[in-house]
Parts: C-alpha cells; sequence; structure tokens
C-alpha cells in the first residue's frame, strides 16, 4: 500500500521527503566541537546539576566549578571533594576582587547580588511555591568573596576555557567584565548564560550589555527562551549560546 501511494504522490510531480524533526540543543552542539578533555568553567554551580550535565557529556572534563553560598558549597564538597577534575571553589566571581553581600532565597538558585522586585508575579509565585510568603521566601543575606576570571586563571595557570557557563541571576554583565584579559587573548571557545529580560531583580540584561564584552571573536548561536515575550507568564528570561568564530568556521565552512 505504501508503494501505491508513494506512486501516486510521484504521479502528480512530488515527492516523500523523511522530514528529521529533532533539534539541536546545546549539548548537541557542543560534541560537535569538543572531544572529552576539556576545560569547563562552571560559574553558578548552586547544587551541581551543571556538573552532573557536563559530566554526563564529557566524563574526562576538568570543572572549575564556582559557588559563592556556604552551605551549597558544603553540599557540593560532599558530593564532588574526591573528584580530581571536579575543583570546587566558595567564592563568586565578577568584575573586580573584594566582597559583598547575596541576596539569599529559599530556592538558592535564585540567589543574587541584585535586589529582588517584591511586587513582581515571579517571586510571588515562588513563595507559593514554597507555602510561604514573600518575606520569608527571601532568608537573608551573606557576606561572599568576589574574585574574578583574569585572577583566577593568572593564579591557576589556565590558558584555555572551552565551556564559560555562567548563571549568576543578573551579574553576568560582570563575571564578564572581569574576564577582558581572557577574553582579549581569545582562549575562551564557547559561552553559555542566562540573560534575565523582566524585572524578577532590580537589574534586567539586553544581547547588548553581553555582547560588548564578546567582542568580534564571537557569534550568538544559539538560544533556549522561557516565555517570549514580556507581557505574559511569570518570566521572561533567555539561556543563550555564543561560540568562537574560529570553531564556527571549521564546521561551517570545512
Amino acid at each position: 500500500m505504501r508503494k501505491i501511494i508513494k506512486k501516486l504522490i510521484n504521479f502528480f510531480g512530488y515527492d516523500i521527503i523523511k522530514h528529521n524533526s529533532k533539534k539541536l540543543n546545546f549539548d548537541d552542539i557542543y560534541k560537535m566541537f569538543f572531544n572529552d578533555n576539556i576545560v569547563i568553567f562552571d560559574i553558578g554551580a548552586n547544587k551541581g546539576q551543571s556538573i552532573e550535565r557536563f559530566k554526563k557529556i564529557f566524563p574526562k572534563c576538568t570543572i572549575h566549578a564556582f559557588e559563592p553560598i556556604h552551605y551549597e558549597y558544603k553540599n557540593l564538597l560532599n558530593k564532588y571533594s574526591k573528584e580530581k577534575n571536579i575543583i570546587l571553589n566558595n567564592f563568586a566571581l565578577g568584575e573586580k576582587k573584594n566582597t559583598k553581600e547575596i541576596n539569599l532565597a529559599k530556592r538558592s538558585g535564585v540567589s543574587s547580588f541584585n535586589e529582588f522586585n517584591k511586587n513582581h508575579i515571579w517571586i510571588k509565585t515562588r513563595s507559593k511555591e514554597y507555602n510561604t510568603d514573600v518575606e520569608n521566601f527571601l532568608t537573608g543575606r551573606e557576606t561572599v568573596k568576589i574574585d574574578t576570571i583574569d585572577n583566577y586563571c593568572l593564579e591557576n595557570k589556565i590558558n584555555k576555557i572551552d565551556i564559560l557557563k555562567i548563571d549568576t541571576q543578573g551579574y553576568e554583565d560582570l563575571v564578564l567584565s572581569g574576564a577582558r584579559d581572557i577574553l582579549k587573548k581569545n582562549i575562551i571557545s564557547a559561552v553559555e548564560l542566562e540573560l534575565i529580560f523582566d524585572d524578577t531583580y532590580n537589574k534586567f540584561l539586553t544581547f547588548s550589555d553581553i555582547e560588548k564584552y564578546l567582542n568580534e571573536n564571537f557569534r550568538f548561536s544559539g538560544i533556549k527562551n522561557y516565555n517570549n515575550n514580556l507581557f505574559e507568564g511569570i518570566n521572561f528570561f533567555s539561556e543563550v549560546l555564543f561560540i568562537n568564530k574560529k570553531l564556527i568556521n571549521k564546521i561551517l565552512y570545512k
């Protein structure tokens, strides 16, 4: 029957082409460029979600993980201290070396150096998920240390970063500001970060805030949207991927 249908379609001048509906995610893209022995910076490691993700893709990779919140760092130590390829750091990365207060929340992954907008629907919704109100969803402040990517790479003699992943709740631009020297050396292959466009915090970012640091060496290469506009849903943000042009040229124009 299938052959009869195909012949009938061909008779009218058409053909059947199998369509591959699989869409590439960021991990699929990474596999196009990297082998197993790569160096990854996980900035905003939280509970180790990205550590597990990258270990699954590249089991032999070296991960430098940065988590400033002390109790989450202790949890990471309990999970990964025996793994020699995972280097855990209990400080944040930013634009300069100093100390700063971070605003904490019951959902630790949304803790931020930026102030929460207590009137935003996002924080009201998240508070209800934790069976509390906004005031109790916010659990206080903690003074944490901040260093820069430039200092860290210099002190640890790191001469390449294959994947730079940044999830710092609106602090991504300042993390890149502290990597100016490394970016000029053009030794970063991929930058993956979160862009929050709404008013969850007292600061939001745009593409231009990020791209001014990535200069002419990177090309915007991927996006994963969470809602696609500012006017519906409880939040509006994206995960975005920039790939170094020297790698892109090897794939697109080989």
